[in-house]
């Protein structure tokens, strides 16, 4: 990657401060960001010199946002490193990873329901197939949504 401009710097750390607060790496947020910025695939190399992180973290961060629907590991021939981009319409990928994760949080609670007895559990437990359920109807309604605009870019 080339250097950055003053707004680059600031998106990749205001990107980073905000994955943090979404409870992800800081480092995700800021190869997020760099990814964005970037116009093609960035090597793993590129990131450690952009970031100043090692190997360890972009490798980590980077299969996080590969499992999160956001980016895409590549190669090129005779390189040995890998190489990354955002992928094509993204943010439907993330959500479909999201409602995975809340069907597997609603099977648990399922479970528990069904072998806890303690009163004041179950309706802890009511309380988060509640929620569970809530925010799986509005995440397949924001998918649905997604899709139908990548449809209507003629993606």
């Amino acid at each position: 990657m080339t250097s950055l401009t003053e707004p680059e710097s600031r998106l990749i750390e205001r990107l980073g401060q905000q994955a943090q607060s979404d409870g992800l790496p800081r480092i995700a947020g800021q190869i997020w960001a760099a990814l964005i910025i970037s116009d093609g695939q960035v090597s793993s190399s590129d990131l450690m010199e952009l970031l100043h992180v090692s190997k360890g973290s972009v490798s980590t961060n980077t299969r996080l946002l590969e499992m999160l629907g956001i980016l895409e590991r590549g190669s090129k021939p005779g390189e040995r490193q890998d190489f990354f981009s955002i992928r094509s319409k993204p943010y439907a990928a993330f959500v479909e990873e999201q409602l995975k994760r809340v069907e597997a949080g609603k099977a648990i609670v399922a479970e528990a329901k069904s072998t806890i007895t303690k009163s004041h559990a179950q309706a802890h437990l009511n309380e988060l197939e509640n929620f569970y359920t809530l925010y799986n109807d509005s995440s397949k309604e924001l998918l649905k949504r997604l899709k139908s605009q990548s449809a209507e870019d003629g993606a």
